[in-house]
């Protein structure tokens, strides 16, 4: 009985989460993600109530692998080759730096913490797509569940910190470095008023509601098909095939004109990843964490703010403007979830569809720079 509460719970706070972000403005200006990992640590670090850490291992572990397909499947990765050139530049720049600044951080901790390189593949998964890339690489090369949950959390915590920055003062600060923006040679502009679920007819409600179900079952066979491919050749589930394989289901099947066109898959994808990120926050111990994460900390601060500043180095030298470098930054940092409250900041509308984009090819090919990189570092 308590742990059929504690599965309600886990998919019914995000719900409100989702809701509250709707009405209020000091939940709309912060990330959804770090509302629901906050609200699991509170939760799991109460005293007297019960909860089960393993159910929400499990509710964690299983959630991402039906996630990352869903996110991936409203991806259009042929409009996005045909965008702009400066676009597809600039977020190329983002993945070298992310990539630069993983390795950097590795080498400069690889005597201090002992999965460096696991952490590394971890880092560039996260900074060239997202918190799901992070789980993934993190699970797939079997780095400790602590280390996982520590360097989600200091992402989390970094991260909220450079957003209050980014929707602040990082325009003006990148305006006097980059030239201005001047416009993008895309065809297709931003919608203005984006066909919302709550704004939909009933009926529209429930077939939609049936066709974002239908796609979770094919996620969820997807899943099952890595998961037997991974028995097969390893005679294990092998997580790193498991990752790999509900990647390219998601990439392949973005390629289905019907499946693209299904509406709020993205929705329900990043839906699932806040269960996920409540979940898992149950399952870290506060004490444990104050005691382990300073050099965790810096390992995932170096990453982070060393992606930005190489980037902005980088930007400076292909000649990229201040927008188009502030967007492709924010949708490797962060994903497409934080592109349309950025692009309001920057008061530029326009950026928002290669914004987008580019956030959903770093999701798609996170996980393989993940273990890349983590194959580099080890020869560190």
């Amino acid at each position: 009985m308590l742990q059929a509460v504690q599965i309600l719970i886990i998919f019914a706070i995000p719900m409100l989460i989702l809701f509250a972000q709707t009405k209020y403005r000091i939940v709309k200006t912060m990330s959804p993600i770090l509302v629901a990992y906050a609200i699991g640590i509170v939760w799991g670090n109460i005293p007297g109530i019960p909860l089960d850490r393993g159910l929400s291992m499990t509710i964690s572990e299983i959630s991402v692998p039906i996630a990352i397909p869903l996110i991936l499947f409203s991806a259009d990765f042929i409009k996005w080759l045909k965008s702009a050139k400066k676009t597809i530049v600039s977020f190329l720049l983002v993945v070298l730096s992310a990539f630069l600044s993983a390795l950097l951080a590795a080498w400069i901790f690889r005597g201090s913490i002992p999965e460096f390189a696991k952490i590394s593949g971890m880092m560039v998964g996260v900074y060239t797509g997202g918190t799901p890339n992070l789980v993934a690489i993190g699970m797939g090369l079997k780095a400790s569940q602590d280390n996982i949950v520590l360097v989600n959390a200091c992402d989390q915590i970094l991260g909220g910190a450079y957003f209050l920055l980014l929707i602040s003062v990082i325009k003006p600060v990148v305006s006097k470095i980059l030239k201005p923006y001047k416009g993008m040679n895309i065809d297709d502009a931003p919608q203005e008023n984006p066909v919302t679920f709550g704004s939909m007819a009933f009926k529209e409600k429930r077939r939609a509601i049936g066709k974002v179900m239908l796609m979770i079952l094919v996620c969820i066979g997807g899943l099952g098909i890595s998961a037997g491919i991974a028995l097969i050749f390893t005679g294990e589930l092998n997580a790193a095939i498991v990752m790999l394989g509900v990647t390219s289901v998601g990439v392949g099947l973005s390629f289905v004109k019907k499946i693209k066109e299904i509406r709020f898959t993205f929705d329900a994808g990043q839906y699932i990843i806040l269960a996920f990120s409540l979940a898992l926050g149950t399952t870290v111990d506060i004490k444990e964490m104050l005691k382990a994460s300073p050099e965790i900390l810096g390992f995932v601060a170096v990453s982070m703010f060393g992606a930005i500043i190489f980037h902005l180095i980088f930007a400076r030298i292909f000649d990229i403007d201040a927008d188009t470098a502030i967007i492709t930054s924010t949708a490797g940092i962060y994903g497409p979830a934080f592109i349309i409250p950025v692009a309001n900041a920057i008061k530029n509308k326009e950026v928002i569809v290669a914004g987008l984009t580019s956030g959903l090819v770093g999701y798609a090919i996170g996980n393989y720079l993940g273990f890349l990189v983590y194959s580099i570092a080890m020869l560190l």
